[in-house]
């Protein structure tokens, strides 16, 4: 089972190691879409997460123990075709590449690679773009 995870971690975890012991302990693949971290150690790591739902659940258990926050990302988002234009300007604001232009200029969306950052709703001159449901409301 794959899930996508927000893991938020406080100042004070900085020397413990999380991730490898979500590796090593709970047999998980973990692959790190994005992290995010100052020099106080404070900081947050998008992952995708690749294991048993059993093993995740207790990984996650563990991660609570030590006082980190992991929630799962379960959005995405929605491109609705007839409002579209394919200007392209969603592609420069997903950083994780879920958005691309292929080579006749049309969109393409990967959903698999989508974070649930919703950069690419707030570019979108057409509102074409939604998280999960196509609205074409102000």
């Amino acid at each position: 089972m794959k899930s996508k995870l927000l893991i938020t971690f406080p100042n004070t975890t900085g020397d413990k190691p999380i991730v490898y012991n979500l590796i090593k302990n709970y047999d998980l693949k973990i692959n790190i879409i994005k992290a995010s971290f100052d020099f106080n150690f404070r900081g947050s790591l998008f992952v995708e997460v690749d294991g048993s739902s059993e093993n995740i659940a207790r990984g996650l258990e563990y991660v609570e123990q030590e006082g980190v926050l992991a929630d799962f990302i379960n959005s995405t988002i929605t491109v609705d075709r007839a409002v579209c234009v394919e200007c392209g300007l969603c592609t420069s604001a997903c950083q994780s590449q879920a958005l691309s232009l292929d080579q006749e200029q049309s969109l393409v969306f990967q959903n698999s690679k989508c974070i649930g950052c919703n950069l690419c709703i707030k570019v979108c001159p057409s509102r074409a773009i939604s998280n999960g449901v196509v609205s074409h409301e102000s």
